[in-house]
């Protein structure tokens, strides 16, 4: 393996194969490295006793017309990879204030809600929907303009501008905020949460590729391969070498390598006070650093069961009472869990090869801390009780459980340099002052340092989000090559 690259990518994760694998197609020698022994960061595949599965629920959002369909066309993959717009996406679980359980079939492949069966489960009523129909227009035609004007606004202080139902109130802080934002709803910044929004009811959810997202990432580094990149898997990246104000390239577990552009996707709180480290930034960088804040983390189990139970790939739960105010998520963290509070519960085992027949693989689990110190039990132990609860049949045929929470993501992607993070869903949290045009650039204040994934350079949801990121890293740092190249 060569010493020297024109580009030095940390982390296999959906942002790093992305910007890797194009830049090497442009003609970069690239070289992309990881500490696990699998691409795919928090998205890698697994397999065991038959089953095919992601360590934890993950899923990309819109479906149809986004950047990873863009990404396997530049690629030439669209051919090897299907990717799957579930129908039915999923069930969502109301429960009415006099205790009863309705639900209602969510449709997938691009289609929308029919918003009457929605009203009609959240008992919204004809003298509510003035209000309701402002808030939807309002949000539904938003421009990215008015959105970025709420990138220091909260979901909740959105939704407070509207005089609308308690129901769909909650519905929308819960299920479109914390459940897809892994922000709680009083901090979850709104400009993030109307982009999401839109997409999802325009282009769809629930994208899912065939054989799982692992073959995916698997897929794009190959082609990274195919280009003249290389590829060192189970190797630590110890330090970024930086002389002068400039990268120089990496020092790893197996050896230095170098390279005048070096591509972060390992966060940028990791990158900048462990990787770097903050001798070489101006200090009012490192406190702002320091300061970021990340998503929630995420506790839950896996199911192995011996029969199919769900029958659509997600089913999410909520109630009138499931907008977790700031000061319940802290007396969470002590063990007074709230007496209801948002679910979510998935499977991956209806697509094709992802089980053995007739079995089924069902994950499910709550928001915590993104500490990996975290104690999970009772978290734990409050999913179980509203699992048997919803739920019941699930409890009926299950093999064999797993449990996960913020210190096994930590140790699968990135370090915990900051108290308080490394355990994150997500990577940086979508909080008010986090998002939009006050996104972290992807570009360091160290030259030839940029940063890739979740934390910089996109927004949106998840996995979408970070090929977004990479491949919007492509072009920038493709033309600081080409701008600086007589400089190295």
């Amino acid at each position: 393996m060569a010493k020297n690259y024109d580009v030095i990518v940390i982390g296999a994760g959906p942002g790093g194969v992305t910007c890797g694998a194009l830049l090497a197609k442009w003609g970069l020698k690239t070289l992309l490295i990881d500490k696990n022994a699998q691409v795919g960061g928090k998205a890698m595949t697994v397999a065991k006793n038959g089953f095919r599965y992601e360590y934890w629920p993950i899923a990309a959002c819109p479906s149809s017309n986004t950047e990873i369909h863009s990404l396997l066309r530049i690629l030439g993959l669209e051919n090897e990879i299907e990717l799957i717009a579930p129908d039915p996406m999923g069930r969502m679980f109301y429960e009415t204030p006099s205790g009863e359980i309705k639900n209602l079939v969510l449709p997938g492949g691009g289609k929308p809600v029919d918003p009457q069966d929605l009203f009609n489960m959240l008992g919204v009523t004809d003298a509510d929907m003035p209000e309701v129909m402002r808030l939807f227009t309002d949000i539904l035609g938003m421009s990215r303009h008015d959105q970025n004007l709420l990138d220091e606004v909260s979901v909740v202080q959105f939704l407070d501008r509207y005089q609308i139902p308690r129901s769909l109130y909650s519905m929308l802080a819960t299920l479109q905020s914390e459940g897809t934002l892994e922000v709680a709803g009083p901090i979850a910044c709104a400009s993030e949460f109307i982009k999401v929004f839109q997409q999802n009811n325009t282009q769809g959810g629930g994208l899912y590729p065939s054989g799982g997202f692992g073959r995916l990432y698997g897929a794009i580094a190959r082609v990274m391969q195919s280009y003249g990149g290389d590829l060192l898997m189970r190797t630590k990246v110890e330090r970024i070498a930086v002389e002068n104000g400039r990268v120089k390239g990496v020092i790893t577990n197996k050896g230095s390598f170098q390279a005048p552009i070096v591509v972060s996707n390992a966060g940028i709180q990791p990158t900048v006070l462990k990787l770097v480290g903050e001798e070489h930034f101006d200090k009012s960088y490192v406190n702002y650093v320091r300061d970021l804040v990340p998503s929630l983390g995420f506790a839950g189990a896996r199911y192995f069961l011996s029969k199919p139970v769900l029958d659509c790939f997600m089913y999410v739960y909520c109630s009138d009472n499931t907008v977790t105010s700031l000061e319940e998520h802290l007396r969470a963290e002590t063990g007074e869990m709230p007496k209801q509070m948002y679910i979510f519960m998935s499977t991956n085992s209806l697509y094709p090869g992802m089980a053995p027949p007739g079995k089924q693989l069902v994950y499910t689990g709550i928001t915590c801390p993104a500490d990996p110190r975290t104690k999970i039990k009772h978290y734990l132990d409050k999913v179980e009780a509203e699992i048997a609860r919803l739920w019941p049949d699930v409890f009926k045929y299950i093999e064999e459980k797993e449990y996960y929470g913020p210190a096994q993501i930590s140790r699968l992607s990135r370090d915990s340099v900051v108290p308080g993070t490394g355990g994150e869903c997500i990577g940086l949290g979508q909080i008010v002052g986090q998002c939009g045009n006050l996104k972290p650039s992807p570009k360091a204040p160290v030259g030839g340092l940029f940063y890739v994934g979740a934390d910089a350079g996109s927004s949106g949801f998840g996995n979408h989000m970070c090929v977004e990121s990479g491949m919007n890293l492509f072009n920038i740092v493709r033309d600081y090559w080409f701008t600086h190249r007589a400089q190295f």
